[in-house]
């Protein structure tokens, strides 16, 4: 892992950087806050998933660094989702503060049904009784489950009612397009999907190689990926609690020109590269079984 993160270094070292430089600035507001007050439950909210993103950007770029790629990307899927919902907060404090409070008291509801299954393990807990009306009404807004979202809401919806805070076409196409393409490779990388399991496998000739170890194969996209979500609630965090910060050290803040600067080899999958591990062989022929 040493030597696969020395290479991943050596071949994209400034988007590591220019990653680092975000999380540098994100700590540093985190530390010594130079917004304005916490005045509702909906801004103390937005904080949090600033918190909470903080933590999965900073494992996103670690994996990412290691050679991990495809794990990075994994997050990016979370990372997103945060993004999208702190620009909701913002949109909708009133229902996002609600939403809250009734997601709390569905985890609840769930988790007494959960407890009741096994006596064995928890027989001496007295189960609160919950209302059975209030009880369907969480189910239809989350699910009888809880496998919806804790906005009560898809993501396809959110999107639609945050996009304004992208205030010209060409950054909502780009929100747009970051949805449609890069958020659903994440989504398709987490789950076991026919794309996600093609990405560790090549079937040539009869014979099956599993890739596996790290490897440049995501590595570019799950980086990019990383630093524009979390700028983007970094800028949300800025707009929303007047942080002031003046408009070029805005922009160098936000830069993203280290990622156009990619060459086409540093773009290639890698599969047929030197592994970094130093075994001479290439990825397919020394980490494949």
């Amino acid at each position: 892992m040493t030597d696969a993160e020395q290479v991943t270094r050596e071949d994209f070292g400034e988007q590591i950087e220019a990653c680092d430089r975000l999380h540098e600035y994100a700590v540093g507001l985190t530390t010594a806050w130079p917004g304005r007050l916490i005045q509702t439950t909906a801004e103390g909210l937005i904080l949090t998933i600033l918190a909470r993103s903080l933590d999965t950007f900073m494992a996103a770029v670690r994996l990412a660094s290691l050679g991990c790629g495809a794990q990075a990307a994994m997050l990016n899927r979370s990372l997103f989702e945060d993004m999208i919902d702190v620009h909701w907060v913002a949109t909708e404090p009133e229902v996002a503060e609600q939403r809250y409070r009734n997601h709390h008291q569905h985890g609840r509801m769930l988790l007494a049904d959960a407890v009741s299954k096994h006596p064995e393990h928890y027989g001496e807990i007295e189960l609160p009784d919950f209302d059975p009306d209030e009880r369907k009404q969480l189910d239809d807004l989350y699910g009888p489950w809880g496998s919806k979202s804790w906005t009560g809401l898809g993501l396809h919806t959110r999107l639609g009612r945050v996009e304004h805070h992208w205030e010209d076409e060409a950054g909502r196409r780009t929100l747009h397009f970051f949805h449609d393409f890069a958020h659903r490779e994440n989504n398709q990388t987490l789950h076991v999907s026919s794309a996600g399991l093609n990405a560790n496998v090549e079937i040539t000739d009869g014979s099956l190689t599993v890739l596996i170890g790290p490897r440049p194969d995501m590595v570019d996209r799950a980086l990019f990926g990383s630093f524009w979500i979390f700028a983007n609630t970094i800028g949300l965090v800025l707009d929303h609690f007047d942080v002031k910060i003046d408009d070029k050290a805005r922009r160098d803040l936000f830069s993203a020109k280290e990622f156009v600067t990619l060459t086409p080899e540093q773009m290639r999958t890698g599969r047929n590269e030197p592994c970094p591990c130093g075994s001479g062989l290439k990825f397919k022929r020394c980490h494949g079984v």
